[in-house]
């Protein structure tokens, strides 16, 4: 029998997107698991390495003998640009995907080096099912066909969906693991726990995962269920709150099941008082510092707050998130409307002669009430030279959670008097909260300090002044 290799590249830190902490744990899992399948010779983690770096380990380890299985897993976040999924790395930048994130294309090009009877790819990432969903006759089944044995890959959601995290495992790791321990004993195949997932998601209405196969569906994830059982043991005790021993075989009806998870639910509902006092020292601990001593010759602060999302840019990114978000309360509602253009008296007379055009209008309604939704600080430049800067924070209140969007953005001179937005869409930023986190740790992990952006903008004039002094004519 050949070698079996793993690589199991996660990602915590990010430069222009959220962190991740619990990808660090989804690779200490899944090494845990792969490990105890006792079947692979070489398992290597890739935790926060550059992308050359894991470019590099492919390719050495492609240089193996006799391969029966490459394994490659990926936790962190995920994007996509013209119809192509990427795996981002830590300066990921969507100005340049393919020299800061990896390719499903280029992944696939290293994983033929193997020239390995198996080929398994799981993908823990947002949108982790671009590429596999579309044009399913052309050239991504021709590549498979052409460059690999047998293939089978686990995309953790489709194109339009976000792959959830968690606090310890981020969702979709969770269940994959635990479908692989959950069996007694017997061989455990690869298809065992494509169909074992299928049943998982069904109650996550927001997630979805997909699956591509190319095979006979005999390929094998471990010999023997029962070597799992240990660490299926430890890895359920640590995900998995322990039941009440008083309540040990005791079968409950449908009626109880309902009522117990209701209880649940109910317990993560705060009081409308304190869902505000969230959102309040959340902003209070990231927006109320004064402008950096360091920083007051460039710029006076001025603060905004709107208790509604009349000023949020980018609505439809907002409204998209709202309909992923899979909650069944409306606190916040978000719609798209097409509305009819105004149109001139001449054009109005041959309307009839064409199809008649409209405008997209985006709307975002704060039904719950909550006051402090939107909030901002914009860093009045002193200088002509200068941008203004504006960071701002959007919280979108729901009973349980509160999901949290943030944005830096540059806003360059219109005129001598007068600031225009940055170039395009704004980018947000999101993060999801329960209503019992602490507002304070939340703002430190996940909201960006804005006299750093600040900092970092008067920097950058430093690096363009020693660029300007060499020049080609």
């Amino acid at each position: 029998m050949g070698q079996c290799i793993a690589v199991l590249i996660g990602n915590t830190k990010y430069e222009n997107l959220d962190n991740l902490p619990c990808c660090r744990n989804d690779v200490a899992q899944i090494r845990g698991l792969l490990s105890a399948t006792q079947k692979f010779t070489k398992i290597e983690d890739a935790i926060d390495k550059p992308i050359s770096y894991v470019k590099n380990v492919l390719r050495e380890l492609s240089k193996t003998v006799d391969v029966e299985e490459v394994f490659l897993y990926f936790s962190g976040h995920g994007g996509s640009h013209d119809d192509e999924f990427y795996m981002c790395f830590e300066e990921f930048s969507e100005s340049s995907p393919n020299s800061t994130g990896l390719s499903r294309a280029e992944a696939f090009e290293l994983i033929r080096l193997f020239n390995a009877e198996l080929s398994v790819v799981v993908i823990d990432a947002c949108e982790s099912g671009v590429p596999l969903i579309k044009g399913e006759s052309t050239s991504l089944t021709h590549s498979l066909k052409s460059g690999f044995r047998n293939f089978v890959q686990f995309a953790s959601c489709m194109e339009s969906q976000y792959s959830l995290g968690g606090d310890q495992v981020s969702v979709f790791t969770k269940e994959f693991i635990t479908a692989c321990v959950t069996k007694e004993n017997g061989v455990i195949y690869y298809s065992d726990l494509e169909n074992s997932l299928r049943d998982a998601f069904l109650k996550h209405s927001s997630q979805t995962p997909h699956f591509i196969r190319q095979g006979t569906l005999h390929e094998k994830f471990c010999d023997e269920a029962s070597l799992l059982h240990e660490f299926g043991k430890s890895f359920l005790s640590e995900t998995i709150p322990e039941r009440d021993p008083n309540t040990s075989g005791v079968t409950a009806s449908p009626l109880e099941l309902a009522d117990m998870a209701i209880n649940q639910l109910e317990g993560q509902v705060p009081s409308e008082d304190a869902a505000q006092n969230f959102i309040d020292r959340v902003v209070a601990s990231a927006f109320n510092q004064s402008v950096s001593p360091d920083l007051a010759k460039y710029f006076d602060i001025r603060r905004v707050t709107y208790d509604d999302f009349d000023n949020v840019d980018n609505k439809r990114a907002v409204i998209k998130l709202l309909s992923l978000r899979g909650t069944s309360d409306r606190f916040v509602q978000g719609e798209i409307q097409k509305e009819k253009r105004r149109q001139l008296a001449y054009t109005a007379l041959v309307e009839h002669m064409y199809e008649p055009e409209y405008n997209e209008v985006c709307y975002l309604d704060n039904n719950c009430g909550m006051t402090s939704v939107h909030v901002g600080v914009y860093y009045e430049p002193q200088s002509m030279a200068l941008c203004r800067l504006f960071s701002e924070i959007v919280f979108l209140p729901g009973l349980t959670d509160c999901l949290i969007l943030t944005c830096e953005s540059k806003q360059p001179r219109e005129s001598w008097g007068s600031f225009g937005e940055e170039g395009g869409s704004k980018k947000w930023k999101w993060s999801k909260h329960a209503w019992l986190d602490d507002p304070e740790q939340v703002a430190r992990d996940y909201i960006s300090d804005p006299n750093s952006f600040a900092r970092s903008y008067i920097l950058s004039f430093d690096t363009k002044s020693r660029k300007s002094k060499t020049s080609i004519i």
